[in-house]
């Protein structure tokens, strides 16, 4: 009976782990199939600039700030499953936390937007919270809005990289996870150098020319992690 009773909690944890396992990767793939649609859809987007802040461009707006709820929400949902795919020993608590800090900075992201800075004379401009709904405020040149999804930005990618950090160090102690440790520590830390360049650029403007193959390179690894951590979770799981 006690094996029997086992056995079904084993099923039913397995169950949410592919569950959740499942949502992230729709989560992501919702992300990158309408990055590549908005690319079609709207000639002024660019997924730097979105990232960036200025994402108030042409007619797409919800469909813009669409891709940070994806992104945030499927992150979330691999917070999820890594508490539940990961054996007590290995489960990195701050790693954990620090990948939910990133998701919900996503959700943050999308929610604010950014206006088109440039003006060095306060005035009254149009944003549009969550895409959707029109509100006033003051620019000075930028918004409140805009500082908030700046830095939403920023520390979501330096969360991330340490979260990826923590948590691909502590694959190594699991038999599920030791095969995937190595790629993912490498994607990893190639997250946490380019999140510091990026930081020195933007904070205390240390520029050689190539800062936006830096940020491309950073969401490249930063989604290319994500992706495979919840494939490798869906593997674990089915």
């Amino acid at each position: 009976m006690m094996a029997s009773a086992n056995l079904s909690l084993n099923q039913q944890a397995r169950k949410r782990m592919n569950i959740s396992a499942i949502v992230a990767l729709i989560g992501f793939a919702y992300f990158v199939a309408t990055v590549v649609a908005l690319y079609f859809l709207n000639p002024a987007y660019n997924l730097i600039s979105s990232f960036e802040g200025n994402y108030d461009l042409g007619s797409y707006e919800f469909l813009i700030a669409s891709t940070f709820f994806g992104l945030g929400l499927g992150s979330l949902a691999l917070v999820i499953g890594l508490y539940q795919g990961m054996s007590r020993s290995a489960r990195s608590w701050i790693g954990l936390l620090l990948l939910g800090i990133w998701g919900l900075g996503m959700l943050i992201a999308g929610i604010f937007p950014a206006n088109e800075g440039g003006s060095t004379v306060p005035h009254m401009t149009t944003i549009l919270i969550a895409g959707i709904f029109p509100v006033e405020v003051e620019a000075y040149p930028e918004t409140a809005a805009s500082f908030t999804h700046i830095l939403a930005i920023f520390g979501s990618f330096f969360s991330l990289a340490l979260a990826a950090i923590l948590l691909s160090r502590r694959f190594k102690q699991d038999e599920n996870w030791r095969s995937f440790h190595s790629m993912a520590l490498i994607l990893a830390l190639t997250m946490l150098a380019t999140s510091i360049w990026i930081f020195l650029v933007f904070f205390l403007a240390f520029r050689l020319g190539f800062e936006i193959l830096i940020l491309e390179l950073l969401t490249f690894t930063s989604l290319l992690w994500l992706f495979l951590t919840a494939a490798r979770l869906r593997l674990i799981s089915g």
